[in-house]
């Protein structure tokens, strides 16, 4: 009897300890999966933690970058006008020859269209930064002199401009030139760009000579100039 007790009290500490071990088998694997997975978030967020620290030294430079952009940006756009009309195209050309005396017998008109648009945009989804290209075909009468006088005036004008397409010939009865081309004209859109209607001062209404320009005779030409052939004739720069 007593033997058999002995037997049963062996089991039951077997039994004990078997249960001990399980259960510390089951929660200390618990606890080393949940320490590794610690393990392996807190490499996440010392790798996340180094990036930002690096952002956050160089954010001053980061800073000054972005400001000089924007202002290299403005300067550039300060060359662009603030849009195309037909109407001010003509006041151009107005004054393309009343600076040069070229006589213009024919031109045409470019509808804008766009050549860039910025990325960014604004609550409406319109590009924040949008430039267009527009202006117009001329056909024109002038010295030797003054189709220089014409690319000087192309070349400063206050606004961002262009000669696309250019042909000139000499015409022997006359001793001009005529001369063709595409002018282009460029714009901007953006918040500092604001059209303003051109002033039109002292302009006749008619069909004739709109421009206001002499007509170029031999008499007329410019000091130096005596209609024969301009390659033979010697220049001044």
């Amino acid at each position: 009897m007593k033997g058999n007790q002995k037997n049963i009290l062996i089991g039951m500490i077997v039994v004990a300890v078997l249960i001990v071990l399980a259960a510390y088998k089951f929660f200390y694997s618990a606890d080393i999966e949940k320490a590794d997975q610690v393990q392996n978030d807190i490499k996440g967020l010392e790798t996340r933690l180094n990036e930002l620290t690096q952002k956050v030294a160089n954010r001053m430079m980061y800073e000054n970058g972005i400001d000089k952009s924007g202002k290299i940006i403005k300067e550039v756009l300060k060359l662009y006008g603030p849009g195309n009309t037909a109407e001010k195209t003509i006041m151009m050309i107005v004054d393309l020859c009343q600076r040069t005396g070229c006589t213009v017998s024919n031109m045409s008109f470019y509808d804008d269209t766009s050549v860039y648009e910025s990325v960014k945009t604004d609550e409406e989804g319109n590009p924040d930064i949008q430039v267009f290209k527009g202006g117009a075909a001329i056909s024109l009468t002038s010295g030797y002199t003054q189709l220089k006088k014409i690319m000087d005036f192309v070349n400063s004008y206050p606004e961002r401009m262009n000669v696309e397409n250019f042909s000139t010939k000499y015409d022997s009865k006359t001793g001009l030139l005529s001369t063709n081309m595409v002018i282009n004209l460029y714009a901007a859109k953006d918040e500092d760009h604001v059209y303003v209607e051109p002033v039109v001062e002292d302009i006749e209404l008619s069909t004739v000579n709109i421009f206001k320009t002499k007509e170029v005779g031999e008499e007329e030409l410019p000091e130096g100039e005596t209609g024969e052939n301009p390659a033979e004739q010697p220049t001044e720069e």
